[in-house]
């Protein structure tokens, strides 16, 4: 045989991780394992040692734990395959492993007639190879990976596990991959979104500064928040309010729902529920009014003596935040998302491009919220 040949051959190998070791209580099998070879197998009565079945070649099985050499068919360990003759299946596929060496020997018993391969089975070199070659392993007993010679499947010869490349783990129910880690951004560090699956983080560098950044974010599979945008933006002329009150020109700290997402022409995309604006529309800002933060439409009939238009250029589109929904009276109304570029009188604002980028985003079965405060205070949420 020349030594090319053995490039072709693909090299598996999956082997019992060391705290897999007894798992004859398990409450499934490890995997399933097969008789890759082109001749049968047998299990074996872990008690007598005697053959108890016949595994014919291309068969499959389970493996519910592997330990000293054996890979046990049965949960209670009372039936087994000599570990050199089970193939395990790693997620239904084969795996390929390299050897490490610029050569490597391969092996048999001394006595051919040996069943369960040890640490001290007498083995005698058969052929070597001077090259790393990747190698099917069908099976592994007590630190011996079985292999097949000239990828026929008829003969086999063994493999030192010290030669192969790559873990050295045999039987795994599934392949696991490690969880990535957080961005590093401001939305991975709060404590108070834990139910939310869409986050609006408006933050100004302090409490007298009316330029704010506006970031969005979204969970990912791993339940990590993804930043999506970083805009800037616009809160009230005086910044963020330490106390809020009606006319006071602040922006509001705290959390927030999306309310109703609104604008003067026809929905633009937005997944959320949408108003549009007609000259009839108000918003009440007489905090003596029985409907005092709400939108209304006119006409007055006497049932408030103050209100914001809602036909105006600033709410071409925009949404409500839903700010003082107890309707406190005098404690602020009126605080939206809405287009801007400059200070507000207490809404937050940027540019229509981004405040419809940021309404077609919004999804209301991933619960958006919108939290707005000074940047020293994040840690508050």
């Amino acid at each position: 045989m020349k030594i090319k040949k053995w490039g072709l051959i693909a090299a598996t190998v999956i082997i019992l991780l060391p705290m897999f070791g007894n798992l004859a209580n398990a409450a499934e099998p490890l995997d399933k394992g097969k008789n890759d070879w082109k001749f049968s197998t047998y299990e074996r009565s872990t008690k007598t040692g005697k053959t108890v079945y016949k595994n014919k070649p291309g068969s499959t099985y389970k493996i519910w734990s592997h330990s000293g050499g054996k890979a046990y068919t049965r949960k209670d360990k009372s039936r087994y395959l000599p570990g050199q003759y089970a193939t395990p299946l790693y997620n239904g596929k084969v795996r390929k492993l390299k050897t490490n060496k610029s050569s490597v020997w391969l092996y048999e018993p001394k006595n051919k007639k040996t069943i369960n391969i040890t640490k001290n089975t007498p083995m005698k070199k058969v052929k070597k190879i001077n090259q790393k070659v990747s190698i099917t392993i069908r099976g592994e007993s007590n630190g011996w990976f079985s292999t097949d010679l000239s990828g026929n499947r008829k003969k086999m010869v063994y493999v030192k596990a010290s030669d192969i490349s790559g873990d050295k783990y045999w039987f795994l129910k599934k392949k696991t991959k490690s969880k990535p880690k957080p961005q590093n951004n401001d939305a991975n560090k709060l404590k108070t979104v834990g139910k939310n699956k869409q986050l609006i983080l408006v933050t100004a560098n302090s409490y007298g500064t009316s330029k704010a950044q506006i970031q969005t974010f979204e969970r990912d599979k791993n339940g990590y928040w993804v930043k999506k945008l970083s805009v800037s933006g616009y809160i009230g002329k005086y910044g963020f309010a330490k106390k809020m009150s009606e006319g006071g020109k602040a922006s509001p700290r705290g959390k927030y729902t999306i309310g109703t997402t609104f604008g003067r022409v026809k929905n633009p995309g937005t997944k959320m529920t949408y108003r549009k604006i007609t000259n009839k529309d108000v918003w009440v800002d007489d905090v003596k009014s029985n409907l005092y933060n709400t939108w209304q439409k006119k006409p007055t009939k006497n049932r408030w003596k103050s209100a914001e238009e809602m036909n105006q250029k600033a709410y071409q589109y925009g949404f409500v935040i839903n700010y003082n929904t107890k309707r406190t009276r005098g404690a602020g109304s009126a605080i939206f998302f809405h287009v801007s570029n400059m200070y507000t009188l207490g809404c937050t604002g940027t540019s229509q491009t981004n405040v419809v980028k940021i309404m077609k985003w919004l999804d209301p079965k991933k619960n958006p919220v919108i939290i707005q405060t000074p940047k020293s205070e994040l840690k508050k949420y």
